[in-house]
């Protein structure tokens, strides 16, 4: 009886946390980036952060396509101002208030919500009509 404890108490020593450790993670560890080339980069945290807020100038060139289409865009709004009867529709203002918690009339309690309040309403603009 002695030692088959003492077996026992050799094997669980033995065996380290390996069966713990597969109880309590059952997934593999070894990460392998799968992305294709056009997708992006498989990198650590910390690079990929250090990549985000300091880009490496040598590879931040903008094509003539991309040139080009930033061109187009300027002209389609530069020639849609210069339009007199082409309307443009301004946006709502809206308002966004926050309600903290609160005990109701019948000792309820209210929790913390947003309610969103229409300022101002949309308009249109860039036309001869007004309509208020």
């Amino acid at each position: 009886m002695k030692g088959m404890c003492i077996g026992l108490l050799a094997m669980v020593v033995l065996s380290g946390c390996g069966p713990v450790k597969n109880a309590v993670n059952p997934y593999e560890e070894n990460f392998r980036c799968r992305a294709k080339d056009s997708e992006g980069q498989c990198v650590d945290t910390p690079t990929a952060y250090r990549q985000a807020r300091v880009p490496d100038p040598a590879t931040e060139t903008t094509s003539a396509v991309q040139d080009e289409a930033q061109g187009e865009r300027y002209r389609a709004i530069s020639d849609l101002l210069a339009a007199p009867e082409t309307p443009l529709l301004n946006p709502p203002k809206i308002l966004r208030v926050l309600l903290l918690p609160y005990r109701g009339e019948a000792n309820e309690l209210f929790m913390s919500r947003y309610a969103y309040l229409e300022i101002e309403p949309a308009e249109w603009v860039l036309t001869e009509v007004r309509e208020h």
